[in-house]
């Protein structure tokens, strides 16, 4: 804050008795102050007028001077040419001249009769010229000489007393220049019987002489200027060019003027002296200075106003700060009556104002009526204070409901954004998949058909292994991509996630290194539940895998397992949880998104925990995930228990030759390469094999004989499998049905097909599918055994 602003701000806060006294003092100042300033005004004006009037008076003496010299001068110029001497020499200088001779003789003889009538006449100079204003003789100082033979016939008084025109008696004044001198003349016609022989010119210097005496017929500088220059002057501050320029345009008129020069006004007044015979006029300036003499005047007269200035203001001061006191009195004895009640904000009796002034009575009323307004309004308050608190309590209920409603919509919304936008994406990839398993089918049947052909040692035969892994390989990636679709095909089992966390734990020691701890930890009355035990061991295996890629400098691991949820609501939860480096909001966000990864090029294909989330939600359960940075990362998948005991698992077949049959086999596929594929491994196996690429052409060839199994795919254009075996069942007996797709169990959800029938998974090899139709045939066949004895039992009994 500036301290001007700083002075403002107090000099508002200053009390109002102050306020009127620095207000009367001011006051009284400035008038004070304007007194004195039109008394300078005036003293200037009156100064001036003395000034110009003395000037002008100089002026005239000045005038009356020069026309008394120029006077004497033409009188002695008339005496020197009318005397009998210098007549006859004149005029026997003139014969000669006419003759065109020039007499040396005889002009020195004009110049010696010249000479006394020079001193006599206290003349600087004497010239005579010829008819054509050309000297050809000179006296006088010796300081100043003229040339013979010079011709001033410039000069505007020669060329008047050589006008022919011009009265022979009459002369006139001129100022010659010779150089940087200055000479006041006087001309006078020469004439001799009627005829204007020359001129005599009579001269005196414009010199220190000149100005002394012009400067005795008053008291006032003199500048004497040609044009403009300066000549002299009588003080030398005054012989500048400056001077010069401000006083050359002036005085044509010879009126009195102010004229500033420097810092100073001057009352400078012209007398001119005539013209030179290069056309310049030549005044001599009177100045008088006006700034000195106003200041001269002023200086007694400040010191009276400054000491009757101060009084006046002191004691205007005084009295106004006495006038405020008496004043304001009653004005504070009523601020503090108000002050009184300010503390309980409610009047402190009534204030007596009948002897004070109709101003303060005049307050009083109104603060009266602003009091007693006021009262009404608290009260108005008051009860509106109670009904708003009351309303507020209701409202911040209701807010505080609409906000966690608000927050749960968002979340809610989220959520249903997050899961559509990841439904899409798995329709999207389990189309995918569906048309790779066909082409895997194709390829890895092809390959091993051509390699149980070939030598078992030949290279040809380590060529097909490799393709046949790689199949494998990309079978495994197809698996992945209906596990996020959730569109795998599951072979659900009742479990005890323990059994499968222990199982696979020296698994996961093996794959996460010997820097990372692993701990697993349990209850021993934990739920069952329905999943397939493979899918879950490839949960655990790519959230270990992440948590390892989490925790490059170690950490530990944890794997829990645990009875959770609501009584109402029971679910089994399987927690995995890292010491890792953790995730920021925005990646945390994403991670279930397929081919989303923050790993470098080459090191990760983003299906991971995008698999993870679809086995999880294919097999009924949710999946949450907590991380910050800095924290670790904490996932958590939440299963529907079962009441069933775990099953035991069917060890699986060794690998061996699959025994051929001689049933017949239909086969129903709209992909060519795998129709044909499976019709070959059949037939060289021994079945009688039909094939239809559709349901159509299915019911035709059944129309023509008994058929012992049915193999159809369950997603085909126009009708799908399940709808081609209602209309087979609907007019034939029924035969062995196996079902085969990458759609298994979206298919029994769509279709309510018993979950008990026979399912092949693609991509299947030659073998699982000879495997596959021999095992159905057999257990029909048995379960068609059993239901003959127990009918030849039942027959016996009776």
């Amino acid at each position: 804050m500036s301290i001007f602003a700083t002075l403002r701000r107090r000099a508002r806060r200053s009390s109002l008795s102050l306020k009127l006294a620095v207000f009367g003092a001011a006051v009284t100042a400035t008038i004070v102050c304007v007194a004195f300033w039109a008394l300078s005004v005036e003293v200037r004006a009156n100064t001036r007028r003395s000034l110009t009037g003395e000037l002008t008076r100089n002026q005239r003496a000045l005038q009356a001077l020069q026309a008394r010299n120029g006077d004497h001068l033409l009188f002695a110029a008339s005496l020197v040419s009318q005397s009998p001497p210098f007549q006859y020499s004149l005029k026997e200088y003139q014969l000669e001249a006419n003759a065109g001779r020039v007499n040396d003789a005889l002009v020195r003889e004009i110049e010696e009769e010249l000479r006394p009538l020079s001193r006599r006449l206290d003349a600087d100079l004497l010239l005579v010229t010829d008819d054509s204003g050309r000297v050809f003789a000179t006296a006088g100082d010796r300081a100043v000489r003229v040339a013979r033979g010079t011709s001033i016939a410039a000069l505007p008084a020669i060329r008047h007393v050589l006008d022919p025109r011009a009265r022979a008696d009459t002369g006139e004044l001129a100022v010659l220049r010779l150089g940087d001198t200055h000479l006041e003349v006087a001309a006078y016609p020469l004439v001799q019987d009627g005829f204007t022989l020359g001129s005599l010119v009579v001269a005196q210097r414009l010199d220190s002489a000149f100005l002394s005496a012009a400067r005795s017929t008053s008291n006032a500088d003199i500048v004497l200027l040609a044009g403009s220059s300066v000549i002299t002057a009588s003080d030398p501050a005054f012989a500048t060019a400056a001077v010069a320029s401000s006083l050359a345009g002036r005085g044509a008129d010879g009126r009195v003027s102010t004229v500033r020069l420097g810092d100073e006004e001057y009352v400078a007044a012209p007398v001119s002296l005539g013209d030179t015979q290069d056309g310049r006029t030549v005044r001599v300036w009177m100045l008088q200075p006006l700034t000195r003499a106003v200041a001269a005047l002023m200086k007694p007269l400040r010191a009276v106003f400054l000491l009757y200035g101060a009084f006046a203001v002191l004691v205007a001061g005084l009295g106004a700060g006495l006038v405020a006191r008496t004043v304001l009195r009653p004005v504070k004895r009523f601020v503090q009556y108000m002050r009184s009640g300010a503390a309980t904000e409610q009047r402190q009796g009534r204030f007596d104002a009948d002897a004070e002034a109709i101003e303060v009575r005049t307050l009083n009323d109104s603060f009266n009526q602003l009091m007693d307004s006021l009262a009404a309004r608290r009260r108005d308050l008051e009860q509106r204070t109670a009904e708003l608190a009351a309303a507020n309590v209701v409202l911040t209920d209701e807010i505080s409901e609409r906000t966690r409603v608000e927050r749960a919509l968002r979340e809610s919304e989220a959520q249903l954004r997050q899961s559509q936008k990841l439904e899409a994406i798995g329709t999207l990839a389990g189309g995918i998949a569906h048309d790779f398993n066909n082409l895997i089918t194709v390829i890895s049947g092809y390959t091993q058909l051509v390699l149980m052909r070939a030598d078992k040692v030949s290279p040809v035969a380590d060529d097909l292994r490799q393709v046949i892994e790689a199949s494998d390989r990309a079978a495994n990636l197809t698996h992945q991509l209906l596990a996020f679709s959730r569109k795998q095909v599951l072979q659900p089992t009742v479990l005890d996630l323990g059994d499968v966390v222990n199982g696979i734990a020296p698994m996961l020691r093996r794959i996460i290194g010997e820097h990372i701890e692993l701990h697993i930890q349990g209850v021993e009355s934990l739920a069952r539940v329905r999943a397939d035990r493979g899918q879950l061991e490839q949960v655990l295996l790519n959230l270990a895998v992440n948590a390892r890629d989490a925790m490059p400098g170690g950490g530990t691991l944890t794997i829990a397992t645990t009875n959770a949820g609501a009584a109402d609501s029971p679910r089994v939860a399987l927690i995995v949880h890292d010491t890792g480096v953790g995730m920021p909001p925005e990646i945390r966000e994403r991670v279930f998104e397929p081919f989303f990864t923050t790993k470098e090029p080459g090191k990760g294909t983003g299906l991971g925990l995008s698999t993870v989330y679809g086995i999880v939600n294919q097999s009924g359960g949710d999946i949450a995930v907590e991380s910050a940075p800095g924290q670790g990362t904490t996932f958590t998948i939440m299963l529907p228990p079962v009441e069933t005991i775990p099953c035991a698992e069917r060890a699986a077949a060794p690998p061996a030759d699959v025994p051929g049959g001689h049933e017949t086999i239909l086969i129903v596929e709209d992909a060519e390469d795998v129709r044909i594929l499976a019709r070959r491994t059949l037939e060289e196996r021994g079945y009688t094999v039909l094939v239809a690429r559709n349901a159509d052409e299915a019911l035709e060839i059944a129309a023509v004989g008994p058929i012992d199994a049915l193999l159809t795919d369950i997603v085909m254009p126009q009708t799908s499998g399940p709808q081609l075996v209602a209309r087979y069942l609907a007019v034939r007996p029924l035969p062995v049905i196996i079902y085969m797709s990458g759609y298994a169990d979206e298919a029994l959800s769509q279709y309510h097909i018993d979950p008990h029938v026979v399912f092949l998974r693609k991509p299947f090899t030659p073998a699982q599918l000879a495997r596959t139709i021999r095992d159905a045939l057999d257990t029909a066949s048995a379960s068609s055994q059993r239901s003959t004895d127990a009918g030849s039992v039942g027959a016996a009994a009776d």
